[in-house]
């Protein structure tokens, strides 16, 4: 019988022994400082705990409290310290947003390649705080203390309204909810940052969100989360920034690069986080196929919509579920349009369909009550494949909820109708759209009258909006749909 052989001995590039006054790393003369092998250990500690990582970095302040007998760190002794460091190999060992003030972590890959040793034992666990000078190894933080009262009810008022539409009642609730964040709680102050952020995103407040995204940012450099939390905060910051990178800059591609910066592991374990970035990433690889006239992007973006859809219906997000489904109706007809779904798969009626789902999920859940986004593809559709209405009436009510109207023009007016008390929460490029094809839908149904007034609003609307080649779109489209009320 051949024996195997035992395996060789993996081999270490770095031997560092921690001394009362200093370093030596691999037999080389002592680095002298009494700090530095303590900075050192204390980002050890920190590491075998889940911390000093490139994702969820150790303030000065935190590693100063592992360090027993130390007031405070200061600054230029974290300099002095690091820059011993500097000409050595380990130059790279204690990386740094900022050298001198942190955040801080241990570069992952040099670390492996280390031995760390004190007094000839190893530098873990108990040895470690032993040598920071610990009575016992620091453990995981005590239960957070009960949220209070008054921001509970707030936040859990805001997510009501939020999944209603409700969304300027949902701002003044968060604002309630404000001044009761406990002191140092970086997690409640962020919940309430997320939905700000998702508040002026949906109304189109871009500089608002901006802000919001830049208080976010400096909460993930500066607070302390746990490791999970932070990653999956970073991602959801990253698809807010893809959003006004793409509804804002009007850029696309790079809301796209912005979105391959979340994690595959953090959206692999949150359905509602994979949902949000499948869906903006249909939606921004849409437009792109569109402007470039590019099939396998067209199909990408069916791909990532179709994603999307999937974990919301799988994971019971009614919300999601019906988002999902209208903008991959949405989709679908606008690839329709430009050419881009091939001759033997989904057209047009498929994206009805689809569409009448979300328009069933809003009715029987009470969504989307302050949207017209579903009745402007609706009516877009309609137009794009010639559909009578009581061709669609058809679909609807093989789905099982037929549309409470006769024709376009009242459907249309039901919905106006319906959302008149939240019309200013609507954006005005929404308020656009929709009054234009509506217009359009009314001149096919022969209602003239009703057609010019509809133009002539569409028309105020347009002068409100800040985007220039928006707003020059809409009054061509105006001409064109009714030179005669331009003078009005």
């Amino acid at each position: 019988m051949t024996a195997v052989p035992a395996p060789l001995p993996v081999a270490i590039a770095h031997r560092i022994q921690l001394l009362p006054n200093g370093l030596r790393i691999d037999g080389l003369p002592e680095l002298r400082s009494r700090l530095l092998p303590r900075l050192l250990a204390a980002l050890l500690q920190a590491h075998e705990q889940g911390l000093a990582r490139i994702d969820s970095p150790c303030t000065r302040a935190e590693l100063c409290q592992r360090i027993t007998g130390m007031a405070e760190l200061h600054r230029t002794q974290v300099w002095r310290a690091l820059a011993l460091l500097a000409d050595g190999p380990l130059a790279a060992l204690i990386e740094a947003t900022a050298r001198s003030s942190g955040p801080f972590w241990l570069n992952a890959a040099l670390l492996t390649t280390c031995h760390f040793d004190i007094e000839g034992t190893p530098a873990t666990g108990a040895e470690l705080a032993r040598w920071l000078g610990q009575q016992r190894p620091v453990r995981a933080p005590a239960a957070e203390p009960l949220l209070p009262l008054a921001y509970a009810e707030a936040l859990a008022r805001a997510d009501y309204l939020l999944d209603r539409g409700e969304l300027y009642p949902a701002r003044l609730a968060l604002q309630q909810a404000a001044p009761h964040v406990p002191d140092g709680d970086a997690s409640a102050a962020a919940a309430l940052g997320l939905r700000r952020a998702r508040i002026a995103r949906r109304l189109g407040d871009w500089a608002a969100l901006q802000d919001e995204l830049r208080d976010l940012g400096q909460a993930l450099n500066n607070a302390r989360f746990p490791r999970p939390e932070r990653r999956q905060l970073r991602a959801r910051v990253a698809i807010l920034a893809a959003w006004h990178w793409y509804g804002s800059l009007g850029q696309p591609a790079a809301a796209l690069d912005k979105l391959d910066e979340v994690e595959p592991e953090v959206l692999a374990t949150d359905s509602s986080l994979r949902c949000e970035h499948g869906n903006l990433r249909g939606i921004v690889l849409r437009e792109l196929a569109v402007a470039r006239g590019d099939a396998a992007l067209a199909q990408q973006a069916l791909a990532s919509l179709g994603d999307a859809l999937r974990h919301a219906s799988l994971a019971g997000l009614p919300d999601t579920l019906q988002v999902c489904a209208a903008n991959l109706s949405n989709a679908l007809g606008q690839l329709a349009e430009a050419r881009l779904l091939p001759t033997d798969g989904p057209g047009v009626e498929d994206a009805l369909r689809w569409l009448l789902l979300s328009d069933a999920l809003c009715a029987r859940w009470q969504l989307g009550r302050s949207s017209l986004l579903n009745t402007i593809f609706l009516l877009r559709l309609a137009a794009l494949g010639g559909f009578r209405f009581d061709a669609l009436q058809r679909l609807a009510t093989g789905q099982g909820l037929p549309l409470p109207a006769s024709s376009y023009g009242e459907l249309a007016a039901q919905r106006w109708a319906a959302c008149r008390a939240r019309q200013s929460q609507i954006p005005a490029d929404q308020r656009c759209a929709f009054l234009l094809l509506w217009a359009r839908h009314a001149l096919d149904e022969g209602d003239a009258f009703t057609a010019t007034d509809l133009v002539r609003q569409a028309r105020v609307q347009a002068r409100k909006l800040r985007d220039e080649q928006a707003r020059r779109r809409y009054l061509a489209e105006a001409d064109a749909l009714m030179p005669q009320s331009r003078q009005a």
